[in-house]
């Protein structure tokens, strides 16, 4: 069917989309509050003040239309009068205030559970209307005009009208048969207690019923692995018999249990259970919400903000007049732009970023006119992973990692962007499968962590999952930051990392090292590369062929002995023994997800691959930041579990802070790692190193000159008992 020109959709009339080829539309942008930002401040570097707009989203999608064929269940959603879906979203816009002072860029961040992510990360400053404005010694998309916009999109956070001091939410249908009634088909729950942070087991979803328990399967395991060392969802569990439904205050139940008396362990002895122990619970659920029109909401939000004259209802674009603002090539502006945007930049974090790898996957990057919804998009810290949103009773919040939720979907091929046959399951697909065949592919940078290729199988996005290195398509940059937990830290500060005590979830001291500067210095030039086709800052991770993406066993990773060795511990930096083993990695078999109960195949095993180390145990092949580049510390992408935690499995997300000893005399006799008083001379060495790699990142792209300078300003605050002067 034949798609109507954009120019318009801003001017038709409410009515069946499909009929003038419409996916879906804004049927009304209700503005709920217009103020100024930062109570009234301009942005350190920015042209003029800006405005914040807190609104709401009346969307409408066409459940006969063939772009929306792929929304689970949409087909089952109560319709309006006029035979669309109709749905609504929280949405905020940080913009100019002024056209004259802002560029034609709009960046949009995909909130993470609701939150505004990019707020800390790209944009600065505090809450967007009383908070202070981003600051001199923080490089803030604002500094380049940009309009920057969220909404939400994940149907089981609430929405509240106020997204921009609250969670961004939505209110999206619920499916129903045609009669009317409840849909109900089983569903998994799984809860480990010191990751979930509640005492009892909260359900997703309410039971079907809270007095048949027929269906109901309650299990109680410690690990996924089996006696062979395989993760496996078929390891040797326990029955959890004792138990009940719970009516909560705000509507929904949970699942009140007594622990059994005991657990299997993989090696088919037992254990008592932990607060690391995994629960998985199945029954019959009733009333999933059509979670995948956050995809098509997405989609369909971005394409008004950045084409349309005003809603259906004839309601003005609040952004419309950004089309006056100056052009994103800052040169050879044409004098009558077609469009309020040239470009629309798609950015998000962890969940957020399995989000645009899942948006892109299943074809929401085409709008109703054909055209790309996002002409650059910077998936951050999604690993090899996509999502579990477009799925009957799916879990949005859900993310696989080695201990926790390991077998939630959300892990399967294609994880690379080229498109291939899978040498382990012979289906051929890839990320750029669906915006290839619609000529909607945007340009792609993907930024990830050490975690990320221990927890998240992110080397299958570089290699075929067979001992190969991938060639990456043209419009695809891959970067690896080196020596990170999820997200990364902080910065390294005085280098005094403090071990965990005893009864700790982690056994060791977090990574500080941080990846945020390597974020922010992509963003401009993403901007370049889809505006001037500027070439970006080259990929830069590790490699089969270069040795540097390996097996995770310590003989091809080249991991030094840490079993008995001596670190600085605290603020006196004395002396602590510590044994330190290297973590498990997240194993992925080809898994059917059809049945609550996965299907794992253990004849089929992707290859996963981590980062070789040098011989201080830090990582190789890949981004290396100042801090790991001139290490107080071994730097990991991993942390164990300790006692009382589900001991010796992965930590959740967390990453290590390892130190090297002071000098000789600290050192114990197994450790093989330099010490401090070896690598660096004084602290005048220490500095002028941690500025050079710093300065090299500048040089190459990868860091900006306000963050090199913050770096290593933070750097001059390493403490003298690790580095004494001169």
């Amino acid at each position: 069917m034949a798609a109507v020109p954009l120019l318009l959709l801003g001017c038709a009339s409410g009515g069946d989309s499909h009929k003038d080829g419409r996916a879906g539309q804004v049927d009304r942008f209700e503005v709920l509050s217009r103020t100024d930002a930062y109570n009234g401040a301009t942005p350190a570097g920015a042209a003029g003040p800006y405005t914040v707009i807190t609104g709401i989203v009346h969307g409408k999608l066409d459940p006969a239309h063939p772009d929306n064929a792929g929304i689970v269940d949409l087909d089952k959603a109560p319709r309006a009068a006029d035979g669309q879906v109709h749905y609504t979203t929280d949405v905020v816009i940080l913009r100019p205030r002024n056209a004259a002072d802002g560029r034609r860029v709009l960046f949009y961040d995909v909130v993470n559970r609701g939150n505004k992510l990019a707020q800390n990360l790209f944009v600065g400053g505090g809450a967007l209307a009383t908070g202070d404005a981003p600051a001199a010694n923080f490089p803030s998309l604002l500094r380049q005009g940009y309009t920057v916009v969220w909404s939400g999109w994940q149907g089981d956070v609430a929405q509240t009208g106020n997204g921009a001091s609250a969670a961004l939410g939505t209110a999206f249908p619920t499916a129903r048969n045609a009669d009317g009634s409840s849909i109900t088909g089983l569903a998994r729950e799984e809860y480990v207690p010191d990751f979930a942070g509640v005492p009892n087991l909260p359900l997703n979803y309410p039971p079907a019923s809270l007095t048949d328990r027929s269906e109901v399967v309650f299990t109680a395991r410690q690990t996924y692995y089996n006696a062979a060392g395989q993760q496996t969802y078929a390891s040797p569990s326990a029955p959890v018999t004792d138990w009940e439904y719970v009516a909560n205050a705000n509507g929904s139940v949970s699942v009140r249990f007594t622990a059994p008396a005991s657990v299997p362990n993989a090696q088919g002895g037992s254990l008592a259970p932990d607060a690391g122990t995994i629960y998985n619970f199945t029954y019959r659920a009733k009333d999933p919400k059509v979670l995948g029109v956050g995809f098509a909401a997405v989609r369909d939000l971005v394409s008004f903000l950045k084409h349309d004259a005003a809603d259906a209802q004839g309601n003005a674009n609040p952004v419309a007049d950004l089309k006056a603002a100056a052009c994103a090539a800052g040169s050879n502006c044409p004098a009558n732009p077609a469009t309020n945007f040239d470009v629309a930049l798609g950015e998000g974090l962890s969940q957020s970023g399995r989000f645009l790898r899942d948006f892109l996957y299943q074809g929401f990057n085409k709008d109703s006119a054909g055209k790309p919804v996002f002409d650059g998009m910077m998936a951050l810290i999604p690993a090899a992973r996509r999502t579990w949103i477009n799925e009957r009773f799916a879990q949005p919040g859900r993310w696989s990692k080695q201990h926790e939720d390991h077998f939630m979907v959300g892990d399967q091929f294609p994880f690379a962007y080229n498109v291939t046959t899978d040498p382990v399951s012979g289906a051929t697909d890839g990320l750029l499968r669906r915006c290839q065949q619609s000529s909607t592919c945007p340009k792609i940078m993907q930024v990830d962590g050490s975690y990320e290729w221990w927890g998240g199988r992110a080397s299958l996005v570089v290699t075929d999952g067979a001992g190969r290195d991938l060639t990456l398509p043209d419009n695809v940059r891959y970067y690896l930051v080196l020596g990170t937990g999820h997200g990364g830290g902080p910065g390294v500060s005085t280098g005094l990392f403090t071990q965990p005590a005893a009864g700790a979830t982690c056994r060791f001291a977090t990574s500080p090292v941080s990846m945020a500067q390597v974020e922010r210095a992509l963003v401009p030039a993403l901007e370049a590369w889809v505006v001037r086709n500027t070439a970006p800052p080259p990929s830069s991770h590790p490699t089969i062929a270069a040795g540097t993406a390996v097996l995770p066993t310590a003989g091809a990773m080249g991991w030094p002995d840490l079993s008995a060795i001596s670190v600085p511990n605290g603020a006196a930096a004395t002396p602590l023994a510590l044994s330190v083993p290297l973590a498990r990695h997240s194993q992925v078999f080809v898994t059917d997800y059809r049945a609550p109960a996965p299907a794992v195949d253990l004849a089929r095993a992707y290859s996963v691959l981590v980062p070789r180390v040098d011989s201080n145990g830090n990582e190789l092949g890949g981004l290396r930041m100042p801090e790991v580049a001139v290490p107080l510390a071994t730097y990991t992408g991993w942390n164990v579990r300790g006692p009382g935690h589900a001991e010796g499995e992965s930590c959740a997300s967390a990453g290590s802070a390892l130190p090297l000893a002071v000098d000789a005399a600290t050192r114990a006799a197994g450790d093989r790692r330099a010490a401090l008083s070896a690598l660096y001379s004084g602290r005048a060495d220490y500095l002028a190193r941690f500025g050079a790699a710093a300065d090299a990142l500048v040089a190459g792209g990868y860091y900006g000159a306000i963050d090199a300078a913050n770096a290593k300003a933070g750097a001059a605050g390493v403490a003298t008992l690790l580095i004494p002067a001169p």
